[in-house]
């Protein structure tokens, strides 16, 4: 059961769109228009700022999601692995945006960077 918890917890935090949340709060206007994507790229336009922050937090998002499921069941890699593929998943196709996503590289980041640091605890 607290894989189902993990996996499900996973794919949430995948789907939190961090660009929109920080334009809400900084720029207090909403993106994208129809057809824009919702990404980094089109946050740095807006100034370097923001886009460094929207990095920040799509790469502590993956790492979030693999640092909870070794937190649940830390001797379980694979547990680890499919929470890293379900971070990504959410931020791809979330449910918050009609599965409308976007490129995922900087939770890739994120995700690689917590199952390296996860990896060498053992």
């Amino acid at each position: 059961m607290d894989d189902l918890f993990d996996y499900l917890g996973a794919y949430l935090i995948g789907s939190i769109p961090m660009a929109l949340l920080v334009l809400k709060l900084f720029k207090k206007r909403a993106l994208p228009k129809k057809g824009k994507d919702l990404g980094e790229v089109d946050v740095w336009k807006m100034g370097l700022h923001l886009g460094l922050l929207i990095v920040l937090l799509d790469i502590l998002k993956g790492a979030s999601a693999v640092f909870m499921a070794h937190k649940l069941s830390p001797t379980d890699p694979p547990d680890m692995v499919v929470a890293g593929f379900l971070v990504l998943m959410g931020d791809r196709f979330p449910v918050f945006l009609k599965f409308k996503g976007r490129s995922n590289l900087c939770t890739l980041v994120g995700v690689f960077g917590a199952l390296l640091a996860c990896l060498m605890m053992k």
